[in-house]
């Protein structure tokens, strides 16, 4: 039983420390990003970014968000490691809520770095930026974003829904 708590508060701890990390998210001062390995070198810095742009209250720190937001499309821009296929359907789920449109570029570049081998993730990067839009409106509903029944309607939608949906609009 001892063994079992002990366990219990170590994976706790990490837990904890993980959820903190992401709050304490700081823009680097002075980015150079010149030739493809300043891009490799910003990806940690990309991920944390993202991660706090996902999980911290968009009422909260704004202006901390614009300056995360412009490090994201600074790196988002020029990275020759990272592509991003923009179609209008993603356009017309943030026509409500024009700021879910930095998250789900995020969610895109977020898969993109995670799964460095997956060359062709036109799919799997449209639903991790999904995956990434639901996250966000369904967090931070009702504090500053507007009631939007497409990004609801995919809420209610299920792993396979949802894939089969994005195979539709990629057509």
């Amino acid at each position: 039983m001892k063994l079992k708590n002990i366990i219990f508060t170590f994976v706790f701890s990490i837990f904890v420390a993980q959820l903190s990390g992401s709050q304490t998210f700081e823009i680097p001062d002075n980015v150079k990003l010149e030739v493809a390995e300043d891009y490799v070198k910003h990806e940690q810095r990309i991920l944390e970014c993202i991660n706090w742009l996902e999980n911290t209250p968009m009422s909260e720190e704004a202006d901390k968000r614009l300056m995360a937001n412009a490090y994201l499309m600074k790196w988002a821009t020029g990275t020759p490691t990272v592509t991003i296929s923009m179609q209008s359907f993603q356009v017309d789920l943030t026509t409500k809520n024009p700021e879910l449109l930095i998250v789900f570029i995020g969610g895109w570049i977020k898969y993109a770095i995670e799964n460095p081998d997956d060359k062709d993730n036109v799919e799997a990067g449209n639903i991790s930026g999904i995956n990434s839009i639901i996250k966000v409106y369904s967090d931070n509903k009702g504090d500053g974003l507007k009631k939007d029944k497409r990004i609801e309607k995919l809420i209610k939608m299920d792993a396979s829904e949802l894939n089969e949906w994005v195979a539709d609009q990629l057509k």
